[in-house]
């Protein structure tokens, strides 16, 4: 008689996100140092997509080692969990829940095997870190305000809008969706240059 096949995710699996998670926090943080260094002014508008130019190894060997529902999900709602405990506007969870959500459903429909469907889903989840920054395009005022409650002078917040202008977000977004493209492709091609071949996956 077979057995069952377990479903759903369990301790090991838990485990595994814990740590992809991390790498995913790392990553996330990585990018955020190189904008401060590499891009001049207020850089931090740009932190989403160069963390989806990075992050596309780390993506999918999570997806490797947890192929279940909901995997995504954790991952992109720790890393919403965060913007939120650190400050940030306090709506960004919800953009990192939701794209997590979009994206964990679209794996699922591909089996988690398509590398078409994979990559599609990591651009769908690389949107998830533009809470943090929403406000500056659609609640500039609310933003500045907040930045005032925290402390920060006008010269800071006019540098935090001097390059914002009514186009900044379709070029952020189709930024992110260029980065995410070749970050989910160079995921795929370490994954099969290296890690299946080194057996981690």
């Amino acid at each position: 008689m077979k057995r069952k096949r377990k479903r759903g995710i369990h301790i090991p699996q838990l485990i595994s996100i814990g740590v992809y998670t991390a790498l995913y926090f790392v990553t996330v943080g990585i990018s955020a140092m190189f904008t401060v260094f590499l891009v001049p002014g207020y850089s931090f508008i740009f932190i989403p997509i160069v963390s989806a130019l990075l992050a596309g190894t780390v993506f999918s060997l999570m997806v490797a080692k947890v192929p279940q529902f909901g995997a995504i999900t954790i991952m992109a709602s720790i890393m919403g969990l965060f913007f939120f405990l650190s400050g940030r506007f306090p709506f960004a969870l919800f953009p990192s829940i939701g794209f997590g959500l979009l994206a964990d459903a679209i794996a699922y429909a591909f089996k988690y095997r398509s590398k078409k469907g994979l990559l599609l889903s990591y651009v769908v989840f690389s949107y998830g870190t533009i809470g943090p920054i929403l406000p500056f395009f659609f609640l500039p005022e609310f933003y500045a305000q907040d930045l005032v409650d925290r402390g920060r002078d006008m010269t800071y917040i006019e540098g935090a809008f001097a390059n914002i202008s009514g186009n900044t977000a379709v070029i952020i977004g189709v930024s992110i969706l260029v980065a995410a493209i070749i970050g989910g492709l160079f995921g795929q091609r370490m994954m099969k240059k290296h890690f299946e071949k080194a057996g981690i996956v």
